[in-house]
């Protein structure tokens, strides 16, 4: 049975424990063939920008999880209050949920859709 997950990255740039356990667990779901999508949001805005850094030591695991498409995007809301436009903003999608959130990534339409939202 095919179970959906959705990781989302909450995490600031002093939180790299957290950003590498929800990279590592979208990518165990996606090999498993659970359909896995991964969205950064808030202080967690920045870690596309950062992540895409060849020199970065999460990078080889972030490209992997691009390349597979699990990465759905960034908070397009949270990315211009944050200030990330020129970095996340040039790696990722940018994803702006429904109006009565704000614009912030619809977890609660997530979770309406049969996904298991994780929180990181």
């Amino acid at each position: 049975m095919n179970k959906k997950h959705a990781f989302v990255v909450y995490a600031g740039e002093q939180e790299q424990g957290r950003v590498f356990h929800a990279l590592t667990h979208a990518l165990q779901a996606h090999e498993r063939g659970n359909t896995s999508e991964l969205y950064f949001a808030a202080e967690g805005s920045a870690w596309p920008g950062l992540l895409a850094n060849c020199k970065h030591q999460l990078n080889p695991l972030f490209s992997k999880l691009l390349d597979l498409g699990v990465v759905q995007g960034a908070c397009e809301s949270c990315v211009i209050a944050f200030g990330h436009e020129q970095s996340t903003g040039q790696v990722v999608p940018l994803v702006k949920g429904p109006e009565c959130s704000y614009g912030q990534i619809d977890i609660l339409g997530l979770e309406d859709d049969g996904y298991r939202v994780w929180l990181f």
